[in-house]
């Protein structure tokens, strides 16, 4: 173990706070347990918001698929619009998760 000289750091001009805290063995349990309890619910969240946009996504995806089949011309404009929008997020969101 290193030994810090206090008298010393305070000569060099610099501010230091410092923290001393006990835990006891319970309450580092009961720490963990909340911290994972939050993470778990952070992860169910994140889970449902990303089903939800994709079964929106899904569904729009679908309806453009439908009008690109079978609409008018103004109504393929507008459908080939929306499908170029969602197949660039859709490799824009792979490409980002490639990074991580």
């Amino acid at each position: 173990m290193e030994t810090i000289d206090l008298v010393q750091l305070t000569k060099a001009g610099h501010r230091y706070d410092a923290t001393i805290t006990s835990e006891t063995p319970q309450d580092a349990q009961a720490r963990r347990s909340e911290e994972a309890a939050v993470a778990a619910q952070k992860r169910h969240f994140a889970y449902v918001l990303f089903y939800f946009g994709l079964l929106t996504i899904g569904a729009i995806f679908i309806g453009c698929i439908y009008l690109f089949a079978g609409g008018t011309a103004e109504d393929k404009k507008w459908a080939a619009g929306l499908l170029s929008a969602i197949v660039s997020g859709l490799v824009g969101y792979l490409v980002g998760k490639g990074r991580n």
